[in-house]
């Protein structure tokens, strides 16, 4: 699967990412050789007439998982990019996931606490992530959600929609409560492998769906959805 534009102006571009693509190339990328940065390089001229070929991060106004799909917004230009970054600094955006977990939430809620590194495997460099009491280290996070559908009575679909913006937040936050994200392997227990191994998922149902941000030049409320990836629409029909 490769990137697909959602929309383009010319100042930004967003796009709709595709499972196991590292925006930008990081130590241990288990995907090295191939991210959305060099995909950008090939594809949007202006990434390479507005940017430094040594930056490694060109346009990025935010980030997703690896293996996240969906809305990712890139800017095309410095000043376009300071604008839209300061906007996600702000909490002016609004973003809104999909998440299928396992079990059955109620209809809608929200999730806050605090969230720190746990415990870090640096053979893979994976940074797992949890709750805790620990205010010196401890970030607050919260995240609010509510059920779009349920699926033989025991897998949910849900909106989800962070407040907050920490790394790995709604996987850590649905396991803590006890709702892990489906095929997640870093966040989930005995029964989520289970039935993540059932369903023959390789990487999270997580998919970045919406984001509302405002345009850096009109100013206008821009709202943009992206068409779920094709192996969780897969999932979906496989429970119905």
């Amino acid at each position: 699967m490769k990137p697909q534009v959602i929309e383009e102006t010319r100042n930004w571009v967003a796009i709709n990412k595709p499972p196991n693509l590292v925006v930008h190339d990081v130590p241990g990328n288990k995907h090295a050789g191939s991210t959305l940065v060099d995909w950008l390089r090939r594809q949007i001229p202006e990434i390479n007439d507005n940017f430094e070929s040594a930056d490694e991060r060109p346009g990025i106004v935010h980030r997703l998982d690896a293996d996240t799909s969906g809305i990712i917004l890139v800017a095309k230009n410095p000043n376009s990019l300071k604008e839209l970054q300061t906007q996600f600094k702000e909490r002016t955006t609004i973003k809104k996931y999909w998440a299928l977990v396992l079990g059955t939430p109620p209809a809608q809620g929200t999730i806050t606490g605090d969230i720190v590194r746990k415990s870090s495997d640096t053979k893979h460099e994976i940074k797992r992530l949890s709750f805790s009491w620990d205010k010196k280290a401890a970030k607050m996070a919260e995240t609010s959600y509510k059920v779009l559908k349920t699926y033989q009575s025991n897998f949910s679909l849900l909106e989800v929609q962070p407040k907050t913006g920490r790394t790995h937040q709604i996987r850590v936050h649905l396991s803590e409560e006890g709702w892990p994200i489906i095929g997640d392997q870093l966040y989930c227990n005995k029964e989520s492998r289970q039935a993540s191994a059932e369903l023959d998922l390789k990487r999270q149902f997580l998919h970045a769906k919406k984001l509302e941000f405002n345009d850096p030049e009109s100013k206008e409320r821009i709202t943009i959805q992206a068409q779920l990836a094709p192996d969780l629409e897969q999932i979906l029909k496989r429970l119905e």
